[in-house]
């Protein structure tokens, strides 16, 4: 421990008697201590109640509340944020079902759907009888087919079935559920329309046959992305799902 005080820096005289610091015991000369006389006699006595601190841990024993109360607030603000993680696990958490159920139920709707494509704005009969309006609809799906794997080697490949989905409402055209023998085929047809065809409408979108639970995903990845977009984020595009788009 240094023998000068802490306020002059000076060395003691032998006479002199410092005061210490009761936190410290750093010392200081009593003229630098700030201290009245009584005050002084009354450190000198042997049965001392009052404590003399210096100025150093004098000013940290009066910010010792705020820093309580700073410590408290920081304890509070941890135990938030642990509940908003927690919550937000849980919140995920219930979103998935992870039962077997589930599971094997999904991969089975997901498989009977594998052949199905659907087809959109494709032109619908006015007729109310639907048996007339199946013939027309297998042309249409048939025409397009043919427009799309025109510029291939590979057969056109007729479909098993077509349904239009919803109920019929004249001047309104429904979907067309479009189900096939292989996957391969509904993989070129969706692949290959990606490509520009001149002498197919552009209003004419095809997409394959997702299940409830795709849907509902998709759903929701659709509204983050608008809630995301009036937030005033640029550059997103659903993928798997919401993220940023590569600069070109």
């Amino acid at each position: 421990m240094s023998n000068k005080c802490y306020s002059c820096n000076e060395q003691f005289a032998e006479l002199d008697n410092p005061l210490k610091c009761d936190s410290c015991s750093s010392i200081v000369h009593n003229k630098f201590s700030g201290l009245s006389a009584t005050e002084l006699k009354c450190l000198g006595l042997k049965n001392r109640i009052l404590k003399f601190f210096c100025v150093s841990c004098d000013r940290g024993l009066k910010e010792l509340p705020e820093l309580k109360t700073l410590i408290k607030k920081l304890l509070v603000d941890v135990d938030n944020i642990k509940n908003i993680t927690i919550n937000n696990i849980i919140n995920s958490t219930n979103n998935i079902n992870f039962s077997d159920e589930f599971v094997i139920n999904e991969i089975n709707e997901r498989n009977r759907r594998a052949n199905n494509l659907i087809f959109y704005n494709v032109e619908e009969g006015e007729s109310n009888r639907s048996d007339d309006r199946i013939t027309p609809d297998f042309n249409h799906i048939n025409n397009i087919i043919s427009i799309i794997l025109s510029d291939t080697s590979r057969d056109i490949p007729v479909p098993l079935k077509v349904i239009r989905l919803g109920r019929f409402q004249l001047g309104k055209m429904r979907p067309i559920k479009t189900i096939f023998s292989m996957a391969t085929d509904m993989f070129d047809i969706r692949n290959k329309k990606k490509i520009s065809h001149s002498n197919l409408p552009s209003t004419i979108n095809i997409s394959t046959d997702p299940t409830p639970n795709q849907r509902e995903s998709m759903k929701k990845l659709y509204e983050e992305l608008a809630s995301r977009t009036n937030d005033g984020e640029t550059g997103l595009t659903i993928k798997f799902q919401i993220s940023k788009r590569k600069p070109n």
